[in-house]
């Protein structure tokens, strides 16, 4: 979840995964996800913001290796001093959208794995979705080398509330985006993903049971670090309210993770996403 779910993802574009989660809003002055481009000043008074759709391929689930097309919504809106941002199942509330320093409230709905394409998992136990809550924080460095970039460093925490896998995971970010010309901006960041014991053997773990139906080894997965990724970002203004909206990324499983025989035998570490959308400013 990008500073509102996290720096690197609209469900769009983390693309996966509050992943997660950009905010497009240098000109709402909460530019709460690095890789979002000003797309026109817009006027602070009242309600402003932008709202994306679009449609993006993710893995069908954490550590597979079959991709899925899926619809994509996102929104990052200001008002009252406060910044609101939607990124599909993840949500956040910026409580400081135009200071250096930044932090809120986050929540996100995390999908289940259960009637998947790949057979062998598929006879593993459904795991269902789950309700998670936790917070994000972010500190953004501005015209460090010209009037439109901005470096930021942020972190996030979520913890599941609601029994699936009763574990806390997170991430920490670091990213910069700039103004290439005075339509298109672009945006590079990198993170680091790590997850508890109840979190990691939950989706990464074969029980005895499953080990007997699917016929994968049993499996216990145990907490520490779970991925590192990269993501790229691109924004074309068509129009001073109309753009372009695009992101790439690139995550490699590791540790328990890229080990578990859920992806080595039957996925990939390595997972990709990408997606595009159409934006439109207020």
């Amino acid at each position: 979840m990008n500073k509102g779910c996290s720096l690197g993802a609209l469900a769009l574009f983390t693309v996966g995964s509050c992943s997660h989660v950009p905010a497009l809003a240098a000109d709402l002055g909460d530019s709460n996800s690095v890789g979002w481009a000003d797309l026109g000043g817009r006027a602070a008074q009242g309600v402003h913001g932008v709202v994306v759709l679009g449609a993006a391929a993710e893995p069908e689930y954490e550590g597979a290796k079959e991709y899925i097309p899926i619809p994509q919504f996102y929104t990052n809106l200001r008002a009252m001093g406060l910044g609101l941002e939607i990124k599909g199942p993840e949500a956040s509330l910026n409580l400081r959208p135009v200071a250096p320093f930044q932090f809120g409230p986050a929540v996100k709905y995390r999908m289940g794995r259960d009637n998947v394409s790949n057979t062998v998992i598929d006879r593993l136990d459904a795991i269902d979705g789950a309700f998670e809550a936790g917070g994000f924080v972010a500190y953004q460095f501005n015209s460090l080398f010209s009037q439109s970039d901005v470096f930021e460093v942020s972190a996030e925490l979520m913890t599941d509330l609601s029994g699936v896998h009763e574990g806390t995971s997170g991430k920490v970010r670091a990213g910069y985006q700039f103004s290439a010309t005075e339509r298109l901006g672009l945006g590079l960041e990198t993170e680091v993903g790590f997850a508890s014991d109840g979190y990691m053997n939950t989706y990464f773990g074969v029980t005895g049971a499953g080990a007997m139906t699917s016929g994968l080894a049993a499996y216990t997965a145990n907490g520490g670090v779970k991925d590192v990724g990269v993501q790229a970002t691109m924004t074309y203004n068509m129009t001073d309210r109309w753009g372009l909206v695009g992101r790439a990324s690139y995550t490699r499983l590791l540790g328990d993770a890229a080990d578990s025989p859920i992806v080595k035998d039957e996925g990939s570490a390595d997972q990709f996403k990408a997606g595009m959308g159409l934006s439109f400013a207020f």
